[in-house]
């Protein structure tokens, strides 16, 4: 009787298992996919603070780095600072660690328009007393029916392709790398990482075992774009 009672728990155990195992696989992957749609919102967010603050800062990459980080704060644990600047630069602390810790940095933000072409073919004028550029901003509609119909082929600048109304769109693209917690994830993203991938930035994300999220907005500027000459990196890895 106790030798039954024995095989008979032994056989529960078992089943036990064979059930647990999978059951936990599936609760710790809910939880991976659940962290990696969170911080895909909160870098889209942070993205689009960071288009907000350049559309009215003449697309300044400083201001546009302050407002990315400080929108990034909650989503990285970061607490509440007295000013918005303390708030940005505890947050750039914060990424500088986790830069040391992965050997790269946690994001790229790129400044996909206006790009120095831009201001070759739509610049107002011969710009500041420094030199500076600005695009050609006001009346944007009546400039290009009147001049820039005329001056390029269907209002297309030949340097940068774009219209007048392309050329005062601020497009940022950003890349930002998520650290699973799963080892055993971290080794899958290695194993499927794409060695023919050109872009070297996400080619060492995924030989890292990190994940990759991508986002893209473009917004229409309200202020005139000014040419900063920091090239197309706001944050550069």
């Amino acid at each position: 009787m106790s030798s039954v009672h024995h095989r008979h728990r032994g056989s529960a155990m078992v089943e036990f298992v064979v059930v647990a195992i999978p059951l936990l696989l599936a609760g710790l992957c809910t939880f991976e996919t659940g962290r990696w749609l969170l911080m895909r919102q909160a870098a889209g967010y942070a993205l689009f603070e960071a288009a907000r603050a350049g559309t009215v800062s003449g697309a300044d990459p400083a201001a546009m780095a302050r407002a990315f980080e400080r929108a990034l704060a909650p989503a990285l644990g970061v607490d509440a600072a007295p000013d918005p600047d303390s708030l940005a630069t505890a947050v750039r602390a914060r990424m500088t660690r986790w830069a040391h810790r992965h050997g790269l940095h946690m994001a790229r933000i790129e400044q996909l328009s206006p790009r120095p072409a831009s201001f070759e073919d739509f610049s107002a004028g011969d710009g500041d007393k420094a030199g500076t550029r600005q695009l050609d901003y006001d009346y944007q509609r009546l400039h290009h029916d009147g001049h820039y119909l005329a001056r390029y082929r269907h209002g297309v600048g030949p340097r940068s392709g774009q219209t007048v109304f392309q050329a005062n769109t601020l497009v940022l693209r950003l890349t930002y790398l998520h650290a699973p917690y799963l080892p055993g994830l971290q080794q899958l993203v290695r194993q499927l990482g794409n060695t023919s991938e050109r872009d070297g930035y996400v080619r060492q994300a995924r030989a890292a075992g990190l994940l990759v999220i991508r986002r893209e907005i473009a917004l229409p500027m309200q202020s005139p774009a000014r040419e900063h000459g920091k090239g197309s990196d706001l944050l550069a890895p």
